[in-house]
């Protein structure tokens, strides 16, 4: 096929014609090269559609716009952009546009800029189907737009050349590397936003003004204008306060002198945005690609997650801020869109800038160029802060705040910080942990309940045996919806070289075992990029994208492209593993199917006899209500860190997963001066996460480990010869979800949820219902230390009827092998 499209001319000829044929429309109806004239201002200029499909041989009323491309030229927004505007240019607006490069072929509705799966037949349309579905005046409303947009296409070309020779001067004058020209450039630069929106009347970005107080006063007014930057509340954190702009004067005289007639003011904010986050990609491609995601990924991302208005955005790992930018595009959008009045647009608007779009970056430069990427985009940028991305900022990003995530963590370094490591439960343990692991759990706090992440993850978490338990992880807590693998070339330019994928889930509301419902694949062949990251033709991720907003819509896929498919999943995710066509033969099935019939029958008998039991001793048990401090004692065997010692460290896992040796540390590597030694038999419970079911019975192997003051510890009052049972049914009764209600309720700290602490002086003042016979007591703890086993089994039953469904799908035949 490439050999018959070498140019646009045969892409035109041997492929668009034929294609308009076989979908019933006539040659006669087509006009190539139809020419548009457009004016806006005192700006004119005569475009050229490729191709214009009419309802007849007259060319009255236009039905599709075509362009075409060269085989080897990516469709790419904004060529989508530039087709839509040709097609509300033309006399009569053309409802449907065509953009293809002879491999690729996408369709759209002219009005809304909406996707179609493929070209409607000739038969279908109806000639002025535009004036029946809007008016005469909305009609020229989009014309109004389409010249507007088509003249900031000649704009970014312009605004591109200005920031080259602001850099070339930079690096001419100052002989700085292109990251650190970029930095000194875009303080500058903020130095001219700044002053064209606060003092537009007295405007000193100017030569005339510099001169001046340079020789009179001895003065940089640029320099002076940036301190006052740094002062401003409005501002605040964009810059550090010690940081001062590294360049000689007559550099900064270059530059005023460069932009001092453009007014980035009254530039449309698509023009300095697109023009600044060019330069901001091939500056960090050169040497900080891992703070930034391709376009092409974002766009997908972003469109994926259906942004709607009034949504809570977070990104905590922000880098430049892509994701942060294009939903401030796709939202602002939306919000032009609605039928509201102009007062209730700039209301939405406001909330979107101010409180909808938050993001952290720990790196100074990072964090910086994403809080200017997104003024020059035209705002959103107060949510922005330098901060570490696994930890809260006060009253601001905590948990359970956010309707969505966005985010491409760091991957392949580790977290070595206890402080870190702490706080999440994947990091409990732990010297160390992968970064992109504690991303998983950190994600899933900032979110709320039914909250919408998509993260960009290396496939090795997806499939490693290693990474098992992050995935066990992620079940739990979340509805797993989607992998979209991505081809390797698709970070190679931005110095990444680990294979990737795209992880979409949902937090749930309620632990439910880690269960799963029907999950979307796919696989990108090619996103659109080179492995030196060069834009190609042939990027997949749009056609991937109707796939999956399919399967929102129905569930199901019922006609699916060749890369994407619906699956159930087992323990491992990576899509390659689950693509029908490289299925291996499958295993002894009838073997795999006794030992689940035979976990079942166990399963079943042992559920039957819990039950029964359960019943008849429910029926006949005395409860009495009693305080927890009414019961047990709290105790503190408190002792010095010794820097020789070494240290065994004890966690408690959630729901009812007991005790753990978390690390073993030297004194030497703990921060604060006192530990506090456990005892065999201690109840024990993690005062952050106790509302997650972190109370347990210390196990004997744990005897003489230590905790940190976190982590209290309680012994039965020594006149009680039931202590063992009444620790152990406490724990029972206390990690029961009616009970991690109320603790979860009564818990007190900063935030709802996850940062707040179930204390000790909640804990003795918590009642409880204790049996009031010692036999009554025995036989219940008996019962519910059986049903945590029967628990367990249950789990391992699950993975062997996950196995069995496993080696029958493999079994089946693949296509052609019969």
């Amino acid at each position: 096929m490439a050999a018959e499209y070498n140019t646009e001319e045969d892409v035109r000829v041997k492929f668009l014609v034929p294609l308009l044929q076989a979908r019933g429309y006539d040659t006669a109806s087509i006009r190539f090269e139809q020419a548009i004239e457009v004016q806006e201002g005192r700006k004119r200029k005569t475009i050229f559609a490729d191709a214009v499909v009419y309802a007849s041989s007259q060319h009255e009323a236009p039905l599709v716009l075509c362009e075409t491309k060269a085989p080897s030229e990516a469709l790419t927004r904004r060529a989508r952009e530039q087709a839509i505007s040709y097609a509300r240019l033309l006399p009569r607006i053309a409802p449907l546009v065509v953009l293809t490069n002879g491999h690729q072929v996408q369709v759209f509705q002219t009005l809304n800029k909406n996707r179609l799966s493929e070209l409607p037949t000739r038969d279908q349309l109806t000639a002025d189907v535009v004036d029946f579905v809007i008016s005469r005046e909305l009609q020229e409303a989009l014309r109004i737009e389409a010249r507007h947009e088509l003249f900031i296409i000649d704009d970014v070309q312009s605004f591109k050349t200005l920031l080259g020779r602001c850099h070339n001067a930079i690096r001419n004058n100052e002989g700085f590397d292109p990251v650190k020209a970029f930095d000194e450039m875009s303080k500058v630069l903020f130095c001219k936003l700044y002053e064209e929106k606060k003092n537009t009347n007295t405007n000193r970005f100017r030569t005339a003004v510099f001169d001046d107080t340079l020789d009179r006063l001895g003065i940089n007014v640029v320099r002076q204008i940036f301190e006052e930057t740094k002062r401003d509340p409005a501002y605040a954190g964009l810059f550090p306060p010690e940081v001062a702009i590294d360049l000689q004067d007559r550099t900064i005289r270059s530059i005023v002198e460069l932009f001092e007639d453009f007014d980035l003011s009254l530039t449309a904010f698509d023009v300095k945005g697109e023009a600044f986050e060019y330069f901001l990609s091939d500056t960090f491609t050169g040497g900080l690609g891992q703070y930034f995601t391709p376009r092409n990924v974002v766009e997908f991302m972003v469109d994926a997650m259906n942004l709607r208005i009034g949504e809570r955005i977070i990104d905590p790992f922000c880098g430049t801020g892509g994701f942060l930018i294009y939903a401030f595009e796709v939202v602002g959008e939306k919000i032009r869109l609605q039928e509201f009045s102009d007062e209730e647009k700039a209301r939405w608007r406001l909330e979107l800038s101010n409180r909808c779009l938050y993001g952290t970056d720990w790196l100074e430069r990072a964090s910086q160029a994403c809080k200017m990427n997104m003024m020059v985009h035209g705002d959103g940028s107060a949510g922005v802060f330098r901060h570490d991305g696994f930890a809260n900022v006060e009253d601001v990003i905590t948990e359970d705040q956010f309707d969505v995530c966005l985010t491409n963590p760091p991957f392949g370094s580790a977290e070595t910080s206890g402080a870190t490591l702490g706080r999440y439960e994947l990091g409990g343990g732990r010297a160390s942990q992968d970064r992109m692991v504690l991303a998983i759990e950190r994600v899933l706090d900032l979110v709320k309940a039914d909250g919408r992440v998509a993260m960009v993850v290396a496939d090795g978490l997806l499939d490693n045996a290693s990474m098992r338990y992050v995935r066990e992880h992620l079940r739990t807590r979340a509805r797993i919806r989607g992998v979209v693998s991505l081809n390797a070339e698709t970070f190679q330019g931005y110095g990444a070289r680990a294979k990737t994928s795209i992880l979409f889930f949902e937090k749930k509301g309620e632990h439910d075992g880690g269960a799963q419902g029907p999950v979307f694949m796919a696989m990108a062949n090619n996103t659109g990029y080179a492995p030196n990251g060069a834009a190609i033709a042939g990027n997949e991720l749009p056609d991937i994208l109707l796939d999956w907003e399919a399967f929102l819509r129905d569930g199901t896929l019922s006609e699916p492209r060749a890369n994407s498919w619906v699956t159930t999943i087992g323990d491992r995710l990576d899509a390659k593993f689950y693509r029908p066509e490289v299925r291996r033969a499958g295993g002894d099935i009838a073997a795999v199917a006794a030992e689940v019939e035979e976990a079942l029958r166990d399963v079943a008998a042992e559920h039957s006899t819990l039950v029964k039991r359960l019943s008849e001793l429910a029926s006949r048990v005395d409860w009495r209500t009693t305080l927890l401090g009414e019961l047990f004692d709290e105790v503190r065997d408190r002792e010095r860190v010794e820097r020789d010692a070494v240290y065994r460290l004890l966690g408690v896992r959630w729901w009812g997963g007991g005790t753990f040796l978390r690390e073993e540390k030297p004194g030497s590597a703990i921060k604060g001066r006192y530990l506090h030694r456990v005892r065999a038999g201690q109840l024990i419970y993690n005062r952050l996460f106790a509302y997650r079911g972190s109370f347990a019975v210390v196990a004997p192997e744990h005897d003489g480990a230590h905790v940190s003051s976190e982590f209290p510890t309680f012994v039965p009052e020594e006149r009680r010869d039931t202590s063992e049972l009444l620790t152990r049914f406490v724990v029972h009764a206390l990690n029961s979800p009616q009970y991690l209600e109320r603790v979860d309720a009564q818990s007190t700290g900063s935030t709802k949820q996850s940062r707040n602490r179930f204390r000790q002086e909640l804990f003795v003042d918590f009642p409880v219902e204790i049996p009031a016979s010692a036999t009554a007591l025995e036989e219940l703890v008996g019962l519910l230390d059986n049903a945590a086993a029967l628990r367990r089994r249950q789990h391992d039953l699950a993975l062997a009827v996950t196995n069995l469904r496993e080696e029958v799908s493999l079994s089946l035949p693949l296509p052609g092998s019969g």
